[in-house]
Protein backbone atom coordinates (compact mmCIF):
# COMPACT_ATOMS: atom_id res chain seq x y z
CA UNK A 1 0.00 0.00 0.00
CA UNK A 2 1.19 3.65 -1.01
CA UNK A 3 1.21 6.30 1.52
CA UNK A 4 -1.09 6.07 4.73
CA UNK A 5 -3.78 9.25 5.97
CA UNK A 6 -5.42 9.40 9.25
CA UNK A 7 -9.01 9.18 8.55
CA UNK A 8 -12.22 8.38 11.22
CA UNK A 9 -13.72 5.05 10.94
CA UNK A 10 -17.34 4.21 11.62
CA UNK A 11 -18.02 0.11 11.54
CA UNK A 12 -21.81 0.90 11.56
CA UNK A 13 -22.51 -1.18 14.95
CA UNK A 14 -21.88 1.53 17.44
CA UNK A 15 -21.60 5.32 16.96
CA UNK A 16 -18.16 5.67 18.83
CA UNK A 17 -15.35 6.69 15.75
CA UNK A 18 -12.28 4.63 15.44
CA UNK A 19 -9.05 5.96 14.58
CA UNK A 20 -7.80 4.39 10.80
CA UNK A 21 -5.19 4.59 7.98
CA UNK A 22 -6.47 4.62 4.89
CA UNK A 23 -4.93 4.67 1.52
CA UNK A 24 -5.18 3.76 -2.37
CA UNK A 25 -4.01 0.33 -3.19
CA UNK A 26 -3.54 -0.75 -6.86
CA UNK A 27 -5.23 -2.05 -9.06
CA UNK A 28 -8.31 0.21 -7.75
CA UNK A 29 -9.45 -0.50 -4.22
CA UNK A 30 -9.07 1.22 -0.94
CA UNK A 31 -6.71 -0.14 1.75
CA UNK A 32 -8.19 0.63 5.24
CA UNK A 33 -6.44 -0.23 8.92
CA UNK A 34 -7.73 -0.22 12.13
CA UNK A 35 -7.40 -2.23 15.17
CA UNK A 36 -5.08 -4.25 13.53
CA UNK A 37 -7.51 -5.12 11.10
CA UNK A 38 -7.13 -4.50 7.20
CA UNK A 39 -10.15 -4.08 5.27
CA UNK A 40 -10.18 -3.56 1.30
CA UNK A 41 -13.13 -1.90 -0.65
CA UNK A 42 -13.07 -2.53 -4.15
CA UNK A 43 -13.41 1.46 -5.88
CA UNK A 44 -16.39 -0.17 -8.28
CA UNK A 45 -18.25 -1.73 -6.02
CA UNK A 46 -21.65 -0.69 -6.19
CA UNK A 47 -21.92 -0.63 -2.41
CA UNK A 48 -19.56 1.94 -1.96
CA UNK A 49 -20.59 5.39 -2.23
CA UNK A 50 -18.72 8.75 -1.62
CA UNK A 51 -19.17 12.24 -0.98
CA UNK A 52 -16.88 15.72 -0.89
CA UNK A 53 -17.95 18.36 0.86
CA UNK A 54 -15.63 21.04 1.13
CA UNK A 55 -12.84 19.82 2.89
CA UNK A 56 -14.26 16.48 4.22
CA UNK A 57 -14.53 13.32 2.31
CA UNK A 58 -17.34 10.62 3.42
CA UNK A 59 -16.82 7.07 2.03
CA UNK A 60 -19.64 4.51 2.86
CA UNK A 61 -19.08 1.33 2.02
CA UNK A 62 -21.48 -2.03 2.68
CA UNK A 63 -25.09 -2.84 3.71
CA UNK A 64 -25.59 -3.63 7.39
CA UNK A 65 -24.00 -2.59 8.77
CA UNK A 66 -23.47 0.01 6.75
CA UNK A 67 -19.82 1.57 7.71
CA UNK A 68 -18.26 4.88 7.41
CA UNK A 69 -15.02 6.46 6.43
CA UNK A 70 -14.24 9.94 6.99
CA UNK A 71 -11.12 11.81 5.41
CA UNK A 72 -9.96 15.22 5.98
CA UNK A 73 -6.08 14.65 4.27
CA UNK A 74 -6.23 16.97 1.19
CA UNK A 75 -3.81 14.89 -0.53
CA UNK A 76 -5.73 11.65 0.09
CA UNK A 77 -9.34 13.91 -1.25
CA UNK A 78 -7.49 14.93 -4.27
CA UNK A 79 -5.89 11.37 -5.03
CA UNK A 80 -9.16 9.89 -4.40
CA UNK A 81 -11.51 12.03 -6.25
CA UNK A 82 -9.09 12.02 -9.06
CA UNK A 83 -9.37 8.02 -9.29
CA UNK A 84 -13.02 7.85 -9.00
CA UNK A 85 -14.21 10.96 -11.78
CA UNK A 86 -11.42 8.90 -14.05
CA UNK A 87 -13.44 6.09 -13.43
CA UNK A 88 -16.73 7.73 -14.03
CA UNK A 89 -17.73 7.17 -10.40
CA UNK A 90 -18.82 11.21 -9.47
CA UNK A 91 -20.35 12.14 -5.98
CA UNK A 92 -23.44 14.44 -5.44
CA UNK A 93 -20.86 17.86 -4.74
CA UNK A 94 -18.87 17.11 -8.35
CA UNK A 95 -21.76 16.12 -10.32
CA UNK A 96 -23.56 19.58 -8.76
CA UNK A 97 -20.42 21.50 -9.49
CA UNK A 98 -19.75 20.07 -13.32
CA UNK A 99 -23.36 20.92 -13.89
CA UNK A 100 -23.40 24.29 -13.45
CA UNK A 101 -19.75 24.55 -15.05
CA UNK A 102 -21.43 23.47 -18.13
CA UNK A 103 -24.96 25.19 -17.57
CA UNK A 104 -24.78 27.69 -15.28
CA UNK A 105 -28.51 28.76 -16.60
CA UNK A 106 -29.74 25.86 -16.37
CA UNK A 107 -28.22 25.54 -13.36
CA UNK A 108 -29.50 28.71 -11.89
CA UNK A 109 -32.93 28.00 -13.13
CA UNK A 110 -32.75 24.92 -10.81
CA UNK A 111 -31.60 26.86 -8.10
CA UNK A 112 -34.98 29.04 -8.63
CA UNK A 113 -36.97 26.37 -8.27
CA UNK A 114 -35.90 24.43 -5.83
CA UNK A 115 -36.08 27.98 -3.65
CA UNK A 116 -39.66 28.51 -4.91
CA UNK A 117 -40.45 25.57 -4.05
CA UNK A 118 -39.17 25.43 -0.87
CA UNK A 119 -40.86 28.83 -0.16
CA UNK A 120 -44.51 27.61 -1.04
CA UNK A 121 -44.02 23.80 0.25
CA UNK A 122 -41.12 23.58 2.89
CA UNK A 123 -42.28 26.96 4.51
CA UNK A 124 -45.34 26.67 5.48
CA UNK A 125 -45.13 22.87 6.66
CA UNK A 126 -42.05 24.47 8.91
CA UNK A 127 -44.11 27.31 9.82
CA UNK A 128 -46.67 25.33 10.87
CA UNK A 129 -44.61 23.38 13.08
CA UNK A 130 -42.66 26.06 14.07
CA UNK A 131 -46.09 27.45 15.52
CA UNK A 132 -46.18 24.53 18.15
CA UNK A 133 -42.93 26.03 19.68
CA UNK A 134 -44.41 29.44 20.55
CA UNK A 135 -45.62 29.81 24.03
CA UNK A 136 -49.42 29.70 24.55
CA UNK A 137 -49.56 33.63 25.79
CA UNK A 138 -48.70 34.42 21.25
CA UNK A 139 -52.75 32.41 20.70
CA UNK A 140 -53.96 34.62 23.27
CA UNK A 141 -52.73 38.01 22.30
CA UNK A 142 -53.77 36.73 18.13
CA UNK A 143 -57.13 35.62 19.54
CA UNK A 144 -57.06 39.29 21.19
CA UNK A 145 -55.61 41.31 18.49
CA UNK A 146 -58.26 39.28 16.18
CA UNK A 147 -61.37 39.55 18.59
CA UNK A 148 -62.71 42.93 18.45
CA UNK A 149 -62.22 43.01 14.06
CA UNK A 150 -64.43 39.69 13.41
CA UNK A 151 -66.64 40.32 16.01
CA UNK A 152 -67.74 44.27 14.59
CA UNK A 153 -70.86 44.17 12.96
CA UNK A 154 -71.87 40.79 13.69
CA UNK A 155 -75.05 40.48 16.29
CA UNK A 156 -74.11 38.87 19.48
CA UNK A 157 -77.49 38.00 21.31
CA UNK A 158 -75.39 38.92 24.52
CA UNK A 159 -78.46 37.35 27.03
CA UNK A 160 -77.74 33.78 25.24
CA UNK A 161 -73.78 33.89 25.25
CA UNK A 162 -74.14 33.57 28.56
CA UNK A 163 -76.35 31.19 28.72
CA UNK A 164 -73.96 29.05 26.04
CA UNK A 165 -71.43 30.17 28.21
CA UNK A 166 -72.65 28.27 31.42
CA UNK A 167 -73.47 25.08 28.86
CA UNK A 168 -69.44 25.25 28.10
CA UNK A 169 -68.44 26.10 31.26
CA UNK A 170 -69.59 22.80 32.71
CA UNK A 171 -68.11 20.53 30.06
CA UNK A 172 -64.43 21.90 31.54
CA UNK A 173 -63.07 21.43 27.70
CA UNK A 174 -60.12 22.74 28.17
CA UNK A 175 -56.94 23.13 30.61
CA UNK A 176 -54.86 25.62 28.82
CA UNK A 177 -57.54 28.44 28.20
CA UNK A 178 -60.22 30.00 29.33
CA UNK A 179 -62.68 29.66 27.18
CA UNK A 180 -65.19 32.30 26.16
CA UNK A 181 -68.53 31.60 24.31
CA UNK A 182 -70.26 34.03 22.13
CA UNK A 183 -73.57 33.64 20.47
CA UNK A 184 -74.39 35.69 17.06
CA UNK A 185 -78.04 35.98 15.90
CA UNK A 186 -77.60 34.39 12.47
CA UNK A 187 -79.34 31.74 9.88
CA UNK A 188 -76.14 30.99 8.75
CA UNK A 189 -74.64 27.49 9.69
CA UNK A 190 -71.33 28.28 11.39
CA UNK A 191 -69.48 28.29 14.15
CA UNK A 192 -65.44 28.69 14.44
CA UNK A 193 -62.93 29.28 16.73
CA UNK A 194 -60.01 32.08 17.32
CA UNK A 195 -56.60 31.31 18.68
CA UNK A 196 -56.47 31.88 22.68
CA UNK A 197 -59.77 31.03 23.93
CA UNK A 198 -62.72 32.68 22.02
CA UNK A 199 -65.45 30.64 20.61
CA UNK A 200 -68.47 32.03 18.63
CA UNK A 201 -71.31 29.72 17.64
CA UNK A 202 -74.19 31.15 15.01
CA UNK A 203 -77.69 30.59 16.10
CA UNK A 204 -78.23 28.93 12.60
CA UNK A 205 -76.33 26.15 13.46
CA UNK A 206 -78.20 25.80 16.78
CA UNK A 207 -81.37 26.41 15.95
CA UNK A 208 -81.21 22.93 13.88
CA UNK A 209 -80.43 20.55 16.63
CA UNK A 210 -82.24 18.13 18.84
CA UNK A 211 -79.85 16.98 21.43
CA UNK A 212 -77.62 19.02 23.92
CA UNK A 213 -74.99 16.29 22.61
CA UNK A 214 -75.10 17.75 19.51
CA UNK A 215 -74.03 21.38 21.42
CA UNK A 216 -71.22 20.10 23.72
CA UNK A 217 -69.87 17.94 20.54
CA UNK A 218 -69.78 21.35 18.41
CA UNK A 219 -68.34 23.21 21.21
CA UNK A 220 -65.66 20.01 22.84
CA UNK A 221 -64.91 19.79 18.46
CA UNK A 222 -64.34 24.04 18.51
CA UNK A 223 -62.30 24.01 21.88
CA UNK A 224 -59.90 21.09 20.61
CA UNK A 225 -59.19 23.42 17.47
CA UNK A 226 -58.52 26.21 20.41
CA UNK A 227 -56.67 23.59 22.89
CA UNK A 228 -54.45 21.99 20.05
CA UNK A 229 -54.02 25.19 18.10
CA UNK A 230 -55.20 24.31 15.14
CA UNK A 231 -56.05 27.86 14.12
CA UNK A 232 -52.70 28.95 15.34
CA UNK A 233 -51.12 26.66 13.20
CA UNK A 234 -53.53 27.31 9.69
CA UNK A 235 -53.10 30.95 10.35
CA UNK A 236 -49.21 31.15 10.21
CA UNK A 237 -49.41 28.11 7.40
CA UNK A 238 -51.31 30.63 5.17
CA UNK A 239 -49.42 33.56 6.09
CA UNK A 240 -45.84 31.53 6.76
CA UNK A 241 -43.49 33.92 4.46
CA UNK A 242 -44.47 37.23 6.89
CA UNK A 243 -44.73 35.62 9.70
CA UNK A 244 -41.72 33.06 9.82
CA UNK A 245 -39.53 36.33 9.02
CA UNK A 246 -41.46 38.00 12.09
CA UNK A 247 -41.02 35.19 14.49
CA UNK A 248 -37.38 34.22 13.77
CA UNK A 249 -36.64 38.00 14.79
CA UNK A 250 -38.91 37.77 17.05
CA UNK A 251 -40.87 40.24 16.40
CA UNK A 252 -44.44 39.49 18.18
CA UNK A 253 -45.88 42.78 17.54
CA UNK A 254 -45.53 42.52 14.00
CA UNK A 255 -47.10 39.38 14.24
CA UNK A 256 -50.03 40.70 16.27
CA UNK A 257 -50.23 43.79 13.59
CA UNK A 258 -50.58 41.38 10.90
CA UNK A 259 -53.12 39.08 11.77
CA UNK A 260 -55.35 41.98 13.14
CA UNK A 261 -54.99 43.51 9.81
CA UNK A 262 -56.43 39.74 8.56
CA UNK A 263 -58.55 39.04 11.39
CA UNK A 264 -61.51 38.48 9.38
CA UNK A 265 -59.78 35.66 7.76
CA UNK A 266 -60.22 33.42 10.69
CA UNK A 267 -63.98 33.11 10.08
CA UNK A 268 -63.14 31.13 7.11
CA UNK A 269 -60.38 29.96 8.27
CA UNK A 270 -60.42 25.96 6.12
CA UNK A 271 -58.93 23.00 8.42
CA UNK A 272 -57.46 20.13 6.92
CA UNK A 273 -59.21 17.13 6.38
CA UNK A 274 -56.78 15.87 8.95
CA UNK A 275 -57.22 18.59 11.54
CA UNK A 276 -61.01 17.69 11.19
CA UNK A 277 -60.71 14.23 12.37
CA UNK A 278 -58.22 15.30 15.25
CA UNK A 279 -60.56 18.19 16.51
CA UNK A 280 -63.70 15.51 16.09
CA UNK A 281 -61.72 12.58 18.11
CA UNK A 282 -60.26 14.74 20.50
CA UNK A 283 -63.78 16.33 21.13
CA UNK A 284 -65.57 12.98 21.96
CA UNK A 285 -62.89 12.33 24.15
CA UNK A 286 -63.85 15.84 26.10
CA UNK A 287 -67.21 14.93 26.14
CA UNK A 288 -66.63 11.63 27.45
CA UNK A 289 -64.78 13.22 30.41
CA UNK A 290 -67.47 15.26 31.31
CA UNK A 291 -70.12 12.38 31.20
CA UNK A 292 -71.43 13.33 27.98
CA UNK A 293 -72.21 10.68 25.47
CA UNK A 294 -69.72 11.01 22.54
CA UNK A 295 -72.47 9.70 19.94
CA UNK A 296 -73.49 13.23 20.19
CA UNK A 297 -70.66 13.91 17.98
CA UNK A 298 -71.85 11.41 15.40
CA UNK A 299 -75.48 13.16 15.51
CA UNK A 300 -74.20 16.77 14.88
CA UNK A 301 -72.34 15.19 11.92
CA UNK A 302 -75.11 13.50 10.40
CA UNK A 303 -77.31 16.73 10.94
CA UNK A 304 -75.03 18.66 8.91
CA UNK A 305 -74.73 16.29 6.60
CA UNK A 306 -78.62 16.35 6.07
CA UNK A 307 -78.46 19.88 5.82
CA UNK A 308 -75.88 20.69 3.83
CA UNK A 309 -78.14 18.99 0.62
CA UNK A 310 -80.68 21.68 1.59
CA UNK A 311 -79.08 24.87 1.63
CA UNK A 312 -75.25 25.11 0.47
CA UNK A 313 -74.88 28.65 0.37
CA UNK A 314 -75.53 28.95 4.17
CA UNK A 315 -73.06 25.70 5.15
CA UNK A 316 -70.49 28.17 5.76
CA UNK A 317 -69.13 25.51 8.92
CA UNK A 318 -68.72 22.96 6.42
CA UNK A 319 -66.71 25.32 3.83
CA UNK A 320 -64.16 25.70 6.32
CA UNK A 321 -64.58 22.56 8.27
CA UNK A 322 -64.93 19.91 5.33
CA UNK A 323 -67.39 17.01 6.16
CA UNK A 324 -66.72 13.76 4.56
CA UNK A 325 -67.93 10.02 4.71
CA UNK A 326 -63.99 8.96 5.68
CA UNK A 327 -64.68 12.16 8.92
CA UNK A 328 -68.29 10.83 9.26
CA UNK A 329 -67.24 7.10 9.44
CA UNK A 330 -64.00 7.57 12.07
CA UNK A 331 -66.46 9.39 14.26
CA UNK A 332 -68.81 6.58 14.53
CA UNK A 333 -66.32 3.51 14.70
CA UNK A 334 -64.61 5.96 18.10
CA UNK A 335 -68.69 6.22 19.81
CA UNK A 336 -68.87 2.52 19.17
CA UNK A 337 -66.12 1.75 20.98
CA UNK A 338 -66.89 3.44 24.23
CA UNK A 339 -69.42 2.91 26.31
CA UNK A 340 -73.03 4.94 25.78
CA UNK A 341 -74.16 7.27 28.49
CA UNK A 342 -77.75 7.05 28.67
CA UNK A 343 -78.08 9.72 31.60
CA UNK A 344 -78.59 13.19 30.36
CA UNK A 345 -77.39 16.20 32.46
CA UNK A 346 -80.24 18.18 33.79
CA UNK A 347 -78.58 21.44 33.54
CA UNK A 348 -77.85 20.84 30.58
CA UNK A 349 -80.71 19.90 29.08
CA UNK A 350 -82.44 23.18 30.99
CA UNK A 351 -79.26 25.07 29.24
CA UNK A 352 -80.38 23.91 26.48
CA UNK A 353 -83.61 24.69 26.17
CA UNK A 354 -82.94 28.40 26.66
CA UNK A 355 -80.47 28.52 24.21
CA UNK A 356 -83.39 27.28 21.46
CA UNK A 357 -85.97 29.81 22.87
CA UNK A 358 -85.11 33.61 21.12
CA UNK A 359 -83.87 36.43 23.05
CA UNK A 360 -84.52 39.93 22.75
CA UNK A 361 -81.71 41.43 23.89
CA UNK A 362 -79.17 41.29 20.44
CA UNK A 363 -75.93 43.33 20.13
CA UNK A 364 -76.07 44.85 16.67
Amino acid sequence: MSTLFKANFYDGLTSKPKDALVGLREPGSLEVETDGERIHWPLEHPDMEWERSGSMLRITFGEHPRRVLIVREPVFIKSFVMRMQYAGRRGVYDRTLSVARRGPLLFFLALVLVLVGGYFWVLPFAAERMALLLPLEVDKQLGKASYGSIMLGLPEDTARSAVLQRFGDKLQLSEKFDLRFHLVESEQVNAFAMPGGDIVVFSGIVDGMEHPGQLAALLAHEATHVDERHSTRMMVRQMAGYLFLSLLLGDVNAVVALVAENADNLRNLSYSRGLETDADAHGMERMEAAGIDPHGMVQLLELLEKESADMPEEMAFLSSHPLTTHRIEQARRKAASTERTTKVDAELQRLFQELKTPSPSVNP
